[in-house]
Formats: structure tokens, C-alpha cells, sequence
């Protein structure tokens, strides 16, 4: 597969790269690196082949066990599966996460089900998790993809979280997120790859969809109540996502390159 930003994979739902996306010191974030996805588990055949020579070395999904149960991922066999749900598990389920996380807030009042995203113990739990993988992704050729259902609520918070701490910039990120409309929206979806490969989004994406501002503000909501309660997002990355200067250095070297 070529360098582009929604991956032609037959069966995926909102596959696309992180790839190429400029930080704000002038570097650029790695190619066959960072996926982002929707439901996995209509992949084809041909479609799990891909992935393998993409250099999938591990599928993150933050969906409930029950979603999983319903529709397990198509992965390649070489692909680690790791079950890191952001919702609180109901009674039964199980995941990878570490046991002791799996407790919910009881005194939680967000009126948000994005700010409950990123303030809710278990939820934070599962990100932190995700952060893990990513550290442990150390080979250059293996890339790390998470995904929920629609890729757009969970997977786009994960997404503003994971391109945060590479230093993307607010924008872009929001941009990004926003691309999962432009996905559902467009009927012509090789059309839209090539409308996509130079990167140069913001008008193309304010022309077509007026409802982005709307939209967008769940993302915002987010973002606002995380620096209400830590005072900056470099802030909440280093006491939520328990992510040490250390940490933070390691995946901007794994992930990132010069431009």
C-alpha cells in the first residue's frame, strides 16, 4: 500500500494513517506507523494480507468485550490483539487491562461523555494502556493500530491524546478528527484519497461540511475540561497518562522523523 491518509483495505470502516502529520517543532510523524480505524471485523482475506506487509504488530481495541464478542477483529495471525476498553466492563467481561483499573468513579458529575473520556479512572486506565503499546512498538517497520466502532468518539479521543504527546498542534488534531465525517459523508471514497494526499485540508473540509464547528465541539469539550482540571494538556499526559519526560522522548523518537 502506498503512502495515503484513508488506507484502501477491502471490508475496513475510516482506516487511516496518522502518518506525515508536522509537529510543532518541525518534525513529522512516521509513515506504517500510526492507524486509526473503525470496526475491524469485516476485513477481508485479502484485507488481513495487507496489513501484514503494512507491518501490523498490534491491533488496540477499545470497544467493550461485548462488542468484540459480536464482532471479533479480522487480523492478520502475526498481529498481537489487545482488548483496552474505555467504557467501564460490565459484570462478566473481561480485557487486558490490569485488574485493579477496573473500577469506576462513583462521584463522576460530566455532562460530556467526552469529558468523561478523559476523567473517568477506567477510561484513563485504557489510554494509559494504549500508551504502553506504544512504547513497546520499538521495531521501525511494525506500526500500532487502535480503533473502536465507528473510529470516531473513543478512537478520536484516543487520536487527539496520542498526536498531543507527539506535539501535533490543536488544529491538525481537530482536522483529523473531523476527516472521520468527510469518511462516512463521501460516497466516492478513492476520490477522496486523492482530494487527501496533499495534506491541505482546511478548506477542502470547511467547503464540504457545515455542521464541522458542531461536530468539533466534542472534541473541544475534552480538551477544555482537561485543562480545567491539570491546567495544560503537557500536564494531564505527564499525571493521567503517567507518561515521565522519559516516556514522552521515547515515542517522539519512535514515532517521529525529521521533515
Amino acid at each position: 500500500m502506498k503512502k495515503e491518509r484513508i488506507l484502501s483495505v477491502p471490508g475496513s470502516i475510516n482506516l487511516r494513517e496518522l502518518g506525515g502529520y508536522p509537529t510543532k517543532d518541525g518534525q513529522v510523524i512516521r509513515w506504517k506507523k500510526l492507524l486509526r480505524s473503525g470496526d475491524m471485523s469485516r476485513l477481508t482475506i485479502r484485507a488481513t494480507w495487507q496489513l501484514a506487509r503494512y507491518g501490523l504488530a498490534y491491533d488496540i481495541d477499545l470497544r467493550s468485550p461485548f462488542e468484540h464478542e459480536m464482532a471479533p477483529d479480522q487480523i492478520p495471525k502475526s498481529t498481537s490483539y489487545l482488548s483496552y476498553p474505555v467504557y467501564p466492563l460490565g459484570d462478566g467481561e473481561h480485557s487486558d487491562l490490569p485488574i485493579e483499573g477496573h473500577e469506576t468513579d462513583q462521584k463522576e458529575d460530566f455532562l460530556h461523555p467526552y469529558e468523561m473520556m478523559v476523567m473517568n479512572k477506567h477510561a484513563q486506565l485504557a489510554f494509559r494502556m494504549l500508551f504502553a503499546t506504544l512504547l513497546q512498538n520499538e521495531q521501525p517497520d511494525k506500526s500500532v493500530l487502535f480503533h473502536c466502532a465507528a473510529g470516531k468518539d473513543r478512537t478520536g479521543v484516543a487520536g487527539f491524546l496520542v498526536l498531543s504527546a507527539l506535539g501535533v498542534d490543536y488544529t491538525l488534531i481537530k482536522r483529523d478528527y473531523l476527516l472521520t465525517n468527510l469518511v462516512y459523508e463521501t460516497s466516492d471514497q478513492h476520490e477522496l484519497r486523492k482530494k487527501l494526499q496533499n495534506d491541505n485540508l482546511a478548506a477542502f473540509i470547511n467547503d464540504l461540511n457545515s455542521s464541522f464547528n458542531v461536530q468539533g465541539a466534542s472534541l473541544d469539550a475534552a480538551r477544555q475540561v482537561i485543562i480545567k482540571n491539570y491546567g495544560s494538556i503537557q500536564e494531564y499526559l505527564v499525571k493521567a497518562m503517567q507518561l515521565s519526560a522519559a516516556d514522552l522522548a521515547d515515542l517522539r523518537r519512535l514515532y517521529l522523523q525529521k521533515n
